[in-house]
């Protein structure tokens, strides 16, 4: 990936928060705030994954077949948003465990399709204590709310400041835990980059897919196989 693109996608490139709800038994809203309180429980008490279990379980050459495949251990890089509100998506376009809320571990890697030539995407790992992970995605939620007129980040990989236009929610691919997906379009450096990006919940660990198109931007579309084979792993690796 040419320098001017790392600074748009730096190669790492989040449900509400459970609330206690009082109902009578058998109410249905009582019904489900216990569910999710016990969801809650079992992230906090399940083993927060480490960055060597992360790697572990990021998609291989023998999970996914027709990609190069390169492991990415850059600094780690947080880039700051104009806008408070758009944090937590100017937080999914770096690297490393500095975001909010903290990750705990991070580990990433990043897929070069040899049949589309020019359709890379970046699949990161980011474990989490407590609700973090949840956190996460109910932060990228509002976020797609609040700056669906775009936002800009500074401090990015190279000290540019891109500019994030046409920033809206896309379609939710099935699997995991729960999922948001959204796009939008960098500007810097006088280039314009499509970004495609899902982020996946499966327990206390976040599967970020940063995917995008080198030559033909309008094809920089996640492949479905690469997602499903990227869930499966993490899924037997850390199990569910």
């Amino acid at each position: 990936m040419r320098r001017p693109l790392r600074a748009v996608a730096t190669a790492a490139v989040a449900l509400a928060c459970v609330a206690g709800c009082s109902a009578e038994p058998g109410d249905a809203a009582g019904d489900a705030g216990k569910a999710d309180k016990a969801g809650a429980a079992e992230r906090t008490a399940a083993p927060v994954p480490s960055e060597i279990r992360l790697a572990g379980a990021l998609a291989t050459r023998t999970d996914v077949r027709g990609y190069r495949l390169e492991d990415n251990d850059q600094p780690a890089v947080r880039p700051k948003a104009d806008r408070e509100e758009c944090r937590a998506l100017a937080d999914m376009t770096g690297s490393g465990v500095e975001r909010t809320p903290m990750a705990k571990a991070w580990s990433s890697r990043s897929y070069g399709s040899t049949t589309e030539r020019g359709l890379a995407v970046t699949t990161s790992l980011f474990s989490y204590e407590g609700d973090g992970a949840a956190t996460t995605l109910a932060d990228l939620r509002e976020a797609l709310d609040d700056c669906a007129d775009g936002f800009s980040t500074s401090g990015n990989n190279g000290g540019a400041t891109v500019e994030y236009v046409a920033v809206r929610a896309e379609e939710v691919p099935s699997g995991g835990d729960e999922a948001v997906a959204w796009s939008m379009t960098g500007r810097a450096q006088g280039q314009k980059v499509p970004l495609r990006m899902t982020a996946v919940r499966q327990g206390n660990v976040v599967a970020l897919f940063l995917a995008l198109h080198l030559t033909e931007p309008e094809k920089g579309e996640l492949p479905r196989d690469l997602y499903d084979a990227q869930l499966r792993r993490l899924k037997q690796t850390l199990g569910d």
